[in-house]
């Protein structure tokens, strides 16, 4: 009990195993200074090209941590396996991704960027489904920590190097490899410190640090999308824990509450009032003509789409010049690039995750387990947000798939949870049967007729 105590009050306290989880949750997983040579690349790609040539090198890491996690996962085969099953649909996500390098113009480097998704998927899953769930929170919040800490390091440290110059308004990119980045790792851990506060998982002094580091590189990256999905997602999380939670009928108020929420942000979006205050222009810094675009290429492509990491080729580069007269990097919008890079079956496969995570995250709710469930139901909300104006889960934001990996898994695994809590609560039913009489033999007596008196 002692013993359990101790490891409950002390977060910090790490067994290797661990110490390895949270190295790899806080740079390849979260991206922290990786990939390391896309992260030079921009100011020194003399120095890139020596991490490409050297250990470091994307490939060559992300294979240790593959075969890593496939370690792992050997160790239990039969729970491996049933784990495997609950997420089947990421990974028939993963398999038509892989699938689309076929026809892509580069297939191998198609091929590694699913790869790397794959990596990010297992990994997800093992943390749910091997890792005590309270446990994994603790370990996410420190890795996020750490990745902050490092980031504000970079900006006082190297500013040339740590500052975003290709955005004309200045903003940094601390240690990620572009500002959206930093502004959406940096929300995450802003959201991830009022989960810790919530459930008490780390310090709340220092969960105070942690959450205004946070705030600092939120508003320092200038990303008007995870500054208004950090401030969105934390009302959102407060009106379910305290009002939804609490009320008799859960989802019928869910039900109502959204449905004036709708109404309420088509007519501000209508009005223009949220452009004024975020500073952004009703084209969104030209993200509509990039949308335009990337419509036009899919109706050339409807079903087959172009292959995962499409935009970084050189067969697509020339198009998009010519017809943005810049390089953009992406569609700006992740429902646009599942449906160029991934086709019509990637984008269908990309739907149906979503709304597996909407179903899951209202038997939560009506099954009142929201407060342990907010760091999973606050991901898919940012990343539903962020998916608007941002391209996420595919390239160039393969970290992302981590993330929602993450989500979908904690939700699969919820009714197993479930079970086992109503089994562990539940006393024994009593047997409203008739008992069998127990029938007792009794004990055989050996007795001596006497014979009759002659008369």
């Amino acid at each position: 009990m002692n013993a359990a105590r101790q490891k409950e009050t002390s977060p910090y306290r790490l067994s290797p195993r661990e110490l390895a989880l949270v190295f790899v949750i806080t740079f390849p997983l979260i991206g922290t200074l990786f990939p390391l040579d896309s992260y030079l690349g921009w100011k020194s790609p003399a120095l890139a090209a020596i991490v490409v040539r050297s250990p470091l090198n994307t490939t060559i890491i992300l294979t240790v941590i593959l075969s890593y996690i496939v370690w792992l996962f050997s160790r239990s085969p039969q729970k491996s396996i049933s784990a495997l099953k609950r997420n089947w649909i990421l990974f028939a996500f993963l398999l038509w991704a892989f699938c689309t390098s076929r026809w892509m113009p580069e297939p191998g480097q198609s091929f590694n960027r699913t790869g790397r998704m794959l990596v990010f998927t297992l990994y997800a899953v093992y943390l749910i489904e091997f890792v005590p769930y309270r446990r994994v929170l603790q370990l996410l919040a420190v890795g996020l920590a750490i990745s902050c800490t490092i980031s504000l390091v970079m900006i006082v440290a190297a500013p040339s190097l740590s500052y975003s110059a290709e955005d004309l308004r200045g903003a940094w990119r601390g240690a990620m490899i572009h500002k959206n980045v930093m502004g959406g790792t940096a929300s995450m851990t802003f959201l991830v410190a009022l989960v810790s506060w919530r459930m008490k998982l780390l310090n709340p002094y220092h969960i105070v640090v942690i959450a205004c580091l946070a705030t600092f590189l939120l508003l320092i990256a200038n990303s008007a999308t995870a500054l208004l999905a950090a401030f969105v997602i934390t009302a959102i999380l407060g009106y379910l824990i305290y009002v939804v939670n609490r009320v008799s009928y859960p989802l019928v108020l869910l039900f109502f509450t959204g449905l004036v929420a709708s109404v309420a942000g088509v007519v501000i979006i209508s009005s223009g009032v949220i452009y004024t205050l975020l500073g952004r222009d009703a084209g969104l810094t030209g993200r509509a003509e990039v949308w335009e675009f990337a419509s036009f290429m899919i109706n050339q492509n409807p079903f087959w789409g172009y292959g995962n990491g499409i935009w970084t080729t050189d067969y697509f580069k020339p198009i998009v010049l010519q017809e943005l007269h810049w390089p953009a990097p992406h569609a700006h919008n992740a429902w646009l690039d599942f449906r160029l890079q991934l086709g019509l079956p990637g984008f269908l496969f990309a739907v149906a995750i979503w709304a597996i995570i909407g179903m899951r995250l209202l038997y939560a709710i009506s099954i009142r387990r929201i407060p342990e469930m907010a760091l999973p139901t606050a991901i898919f909300i940012l990343l539903s947000i962020r998916s608007y104006s941002e391209t996420i889960i595919v390239d160039p934001s393969l970290n992302e798939m981590f993330w929602l990996a993450f989500s979908y898994a904690a939700f699969a695994a919820l009714p197993v949870r479930e079970r086992l809590r109503r089994r562990q609560q539940t006393p024994a039913r009593r047997s409203w049967k008739r008992p069998t009489p127990v029938v007792i033999p009794k004990p055989a007596f050996t007795h001596e007729r006497t014979a009759p008196p002659l008369s």
